[in-house]
């Protein structure tokens, strides 16, 4: 061996202040292949170092001895790794070859030895460094994707009970490099709910020579919680025959916070959900009572005109909630757009009595209504704020037994404050003093079996907060405790007094059959039966002449035996969907001026875009205005 792994010839430095016993070694070094490098004196060493791979150092020299050289050469890291080998003239005792290793020598032999002996030494010496140089080189490697995958190395002695760590690993515990970090102090670390669990599995693995693989927090000396994910392997230590418990640890805080937010963005899109579909309930209510009356034989024409306009009235709000679940937007942003206008208190009242009244009237309860003489207006979202009252009413309703008294207020603040004050006060079950701060929570619910018997998702109060705080407003709850009955108290801003009111924008009638409407041949196509044998009577209705069709392909028959003005045409439809069908008709010369109208579920820009580029002259989101809808027919020319 008299070359490098890159085929260049090895480089030995020969320091020796005798020429004679320097040529012989030299000598003998070149017939090995070696390239030889030779100096007198200690200073040679010195200089010949940096570009040696090995030196054969002379113990007696003028300037300096061999164990003096040694000494400074391995003190400095740039010449440290370099072996030596240390002659004597002639032969030493034990004293003076330990003298020479303790020195930094890596071997010792005498001018006695014969050239094959030096020559195996030099070359047992470069394995050696060779494989240190390896070794070394595949620390580094290792080092280096451990701090680039920011994993810190830890190794535990099950013996001594020693924990080694490294920095990396020090500072995921929120040690510097130079503080200690012993097992104990790592067990008290350990976050107090996590340290039980830590012992166990660490002692099983020491024990029984399993895998180790735990997520944990750990408390740093500042404070602050941080999560640690920590594996291991239980190993023996070669020639030793030590155990060993060696691992790496990986600060994970920021994935588990990341984990948490996209929980919390699943529970809030749930929370949203279910906010929708607690809010479409409330309409539903009225809606069944109101068909049940208009049912009933020998009803008065006054009480069935009472009953259509709540079915209106309440038809427009669920309408309103349906815009909210299709706007995705709202569900990652948290919130709801609210659609402000000047309205009077007494219509929010109204809305919201009317909402509540089944309720009210299941449980037998008084609802006493007190108004101030004055009229009072707010600038809001009609439906929202008569939610949020009716919310409080039902809330009421559950919470209070049977027989009950409720009493919906409202008032101008005597205080300087300009705003109104909406109070529920109920004499029912009441709320300790350890739930009043929280039922304005999300699915919180106190332990009243009432309200459960009465079903209820535990998100009334928490939507009633979130929609006062948007106009706004404030909310307060207050209870004397169980048995007590509650309060529940909303405060809203008062629009500035200069401004006149506008009232309530009344719910848009139907209109009625004039002569001043053209009638045109009307084509249906729906795959809802009733939604379109509907639309069919409401058309017929203003003279228009109507057919219907239920699915893509029946509405090109149709269209080709009936020749329509006008096509009011369903998207989702089974055969042919609404596109296909615009599309087929449009590309006929007899249909190229009818008039096309989609009907459809889907609202986004992108769907309107759709549609227009299928041929479409109007799009139309259901559930559609019957007002809107005859205005549009209407507006056909023919």
């Amino acid at each position: 061996m008299g070359a490098s792994m890159s085929n260049q010839p090895i480089r030995v430095a020969v320091v020796d202040d005798n020429e004679a016993k320097r040529y012989t070694i030299a000598r003998v070094l070149r017939r090995a292949e070696f390239e030889v490098l030779e100096g007198v004196v200690g200073a040679d060493a010195f200089r010949l170092a940096p570009a040696a791979e090995l030196i054969v150092l002379d113990i007696k020299l003028p300037d300096m001895n061999g164990y003096q050289i040694c000494r400074q050469l391995k003190s400095n890291p740039e010449t440290a790794h370099i072996p030596i080998l240390l002659i004597s003239a002639t032969f030493v005792g034990p004293d003076s070859q330990v003298e020479g290793l303790e020195s930094g020598a890596d071997a010792y032999l005498t001018d006695a030895a014969e050239a094959p002996v030096l020559v195996a030494t030099v070359r047992a010496l470069l394995r050696m460094r060779q494989a240190e140089e390896l070794a070394r080189r595949g620390e580094t490697r290792v080092r280096v994707a451990l701090e680039a995958g920011q994993l810190g190395e830890w190794n535990f002695d099950p013996g001594t009970n020693t924990l080694n760590c490294s920095t990396q690993c020090k500072a995921i515990y929120g040690r510097g490099a130079d503080q200690p970090l012993s097992y104990d102090d790592l067990l008290a670390a350990v976050h107090a709910d996590d340290r039980a669990e830590f012992a166990t599995t660490f002692s099983r693995a020491v024990t029984e020579s399993v895998g180790y693989d735990t997520e944990y927090r750990v408390v740093w000396p500042d404070g602050s919680t941080h999560w640690v994910l920590v594996r291991g392997q239980v190993t023996t230590v070669p020639g030793v025959g030590d155990r060993r418990l060696i691992g790496v640890a990986l600060d994970i805080t920021d994935r588990k916070r990341s984990e948490e937010a996209l929980k919390d963005a699943d529970r809030k899109k749930d929370e949203f959900l279910a906010l929708l579909a607690h809010e479409l309930r409330n309409p539903l209510a009225p809606i069944r009572t109101a068909l049940h009356i208009v049912r009933q034989p020998g009803v008065d024409a006054v009480d069935v005109a009472k009953a259509r306009d709540t079915m209106a009235r309440q038809l427009a709000h669920m309408v309103r909630l349906i815009d909210d679940l299709l706007d995705v937007s709202r569900i990652s942003k948290g919130r709801i757009e609210l659609r402000k206008e000047r309205v009077a208190v007494r219509d929010i009242l109204d809305i919201a009595v009317e909402t509540s009244r089944p309720l009210i009237e299941a449980g037998r309860h008084e609802l006493q209504i007190d108004l101030p003489p004055e009229p009072l207006y707010i600038f809001a979202d009609l439906t929202r704020i008569g939610q949020v009252v009716a919310n409080l009413l039902n809330n009421a309703a559950k919470y209070t037994p049977e027989g009950g008294h409720i009493r919906l207020s409202v008032r101008r603040a005597t205080d300087e404050a300009d705003e109104v004050v909406v109070r529920v006060v109920d004499n029912g079950t009441g709320i300790t003093p350890e739930m009043l701060p929280k039922v304005w929570g999300l699915f919180t619910q106190s332990d009243r079996t009432l309200g459960r018997s009465q079903g209820g998702l535990g998100i009334g109060l928490t939507l009633v907060r979130h929609l006062v705080e948007l106009h706004g407003g404030a909310v307060d709850a207050r209870s004397a405790g169980i048995g007590m009955g509650s309060e529940f108290i909303v405060r809203l801003p008062l629009p500035p007094p200069q401004e006149k009111s506008t009232g309530s924008s009344p719910i848009p009638a139907v209109p009625q059959t004039s002569s001043s409407v053209d009638p045109h041949r009307v084509l249906v196509v729906d795959d809802n039966v009733d939604g379109a044998e509907s639309l069919a009577t409401l058309l017929s209705l203003q003279n228009h002449t109507v057919r219907v069709a239920h699915d893509g392909p029946s509405a090109l028959v149709i269209a080709e035996e009936f020749r329509p003005d006008v096509v009011l045409l369903d998207i989702g439809l089974p055969g042919l969907d609404g596109y296909e069908v615009a599309h087929r008709l449009r590309a006929r010369k007899e249909f190229q001026h009818v008039f096309l109208v989609a009907l459809t579920g889907w609202g986004q820009d992108s769907d309107r875009e759709r549609s227009q580029a299928a041929g479409f002259d109007v799009h139309l989101v259901k559930p559609i205005d019957p007002a809107t809808l005859l205005q549009v027919v209407s507006r056909h020319e023919g």
